[in-house]
């Protein structure tokens, strides 16, 4: 159909003035060539108009953890797709410490103009305020919640020169051994963490926590067997599976991964109750134009739709899941409650 808006060009001469009315006949290939090219333009007149305004200088995005982790890994992806939408750098600032708490923190406090943007994972926002008593930043209230773009499964990971073979067996001799094994995690307050805490009060068992700054730093020395298992995001503690450097026990999906088909689910294992995801989502400081929140969950949308972006996250084992704004407000304020009633019943606190 042809253009309706009045964003959409009209037709100009290639002097650039408008062209006037003509009586002489017109190619019906013509016709429809210029029908097309209008409407094309009323797609792209969104993105064209941003040259005039937002955003006009580099977009820095946040990262609470590590380069080389999962969310490293998946806000880069992300990122790197709405700077070739925007025409501007978007600048990775990895912002690691307190199990993402630094980095989530600098986010909520920076300059609300449309130039900070911070990744968001259930670590920094939902987990957070339930194990720190003296958190500078409230997540539900200093940040805004744009857009959630994908889910990742957690799988518990052992060395590869570990004599545990199954979920079970590892439960068995942490039952066996009190406080007798220890277990690694990207930082105090980190999903990692607070699942493997609840995990061990639904198996009846005691382990030893060791926290990290980051996957990036935890699965060395899991695999030089200083510690002895981890509860990973599969983003991360995929390579190393490959390599045979670590050896998978179980997904924490409630299916198994298309990337770990023969590792099967905590619930096949013997645990019907422990499925647990890792969420990834964009947010924004408080008082961050509306009008930019919107551009942004937008773009979001636009950047998930494409194929490279759903490979990219494919091969590292996490599902493109895009959530609108209110939607995903919605989840993460289900997930702080979900996260605050399983501190409580574990006793959890950040170290």
């Amino acid at each position: 159909m042809p253009c309706q808006s009045p964003d959409c060009p009209k037709p100009a001469t290639p002097s650039g003035r408008l062209s006037q009315p003509t009586s002489q006949p017109v190619q019906r290939r013509s016709i429809l060539r210029g029908l097309q090219g209008a409407a094309l333009a009323c797609v792209l007149a969104p993105h064209l108009a941003r040259a005039n305004g937002w955003p006009a200088k580099p977009v820095r995005l946040v990262i609470p953890f590590p380069a080389g982790g999962a969310t490293d890994y998946a806000a880069r992806a992300v990122g790197g797709g709405l700077a070739e939408l925007w025409g501007q750098p978007v600048v990775f600032d990895n912002r690691a410490g307190a199990g993402s708490t630094l980095g989530t923190q600098l986010g909520a406090k920076s300059a609300p103009d449309g130039y900070t943007l911070v990744m968001g994972v259930p670590a920094g926002i939902s987990i957070a305020p339930h194990i720190y008593p003296k958190l500078g930043y409230d997540p539900l209230t200093d940040l805004v919640p744009i857009a959630g773009f994908a889910q990742s499964p957690m799988v518990v990971v052992v060395p590869a020169s570990s004599g545990y073979r199954t979920l079970a067996d590892l439960v068995a001799d942490a039952r066996a051994k009190p406080a007798g094994l220890s277990y690694a995690s990207n930082g105090s307050g980190s999903l990692p963490h607070l699942a493997t805490e609840w995990f061990m009060t639904q198996t009846r068992t005691r382990m030893v926590h060791v926290p990290y700054r980051g996957s990036a730093l935890a699965l060395p020395d899991l695999i030089s067997g200083r510690t002895q298992l981890m509860i990973d995001i599969i983003v991360s503690a995929l390579p190393l599976i490959e390599s045979g450097r670590l050896r998978a026990l179980a997904v924490t999906g409630t299916q198994r991964s298309n990337l770990l088909p023969n590792v099967p689910t905590a619930i096949q294992s013997g645990f019907p109750d422990f499925t647990v995801s890792q969420w990834y989502g964009l947010f924004a400081p408080a008082g961050t134009p509306a009008g930019i929140v919107t551009q942004v969950e937008r773009d979001v949308k636009t950047v998930t739709d494409s194929t490279r972006l759903r490979g990219l996250m494919w091969q590292r084992g996490a599902d493109v899941d895009y959530s609108t704004g209110t939607p995903f407000a919605a989840a993460v304020k289900a997930d702080w409650q979900r996260w605050k009633l399983v501190a409580q019943a574990t006793g959890a606190r950040a170290e």
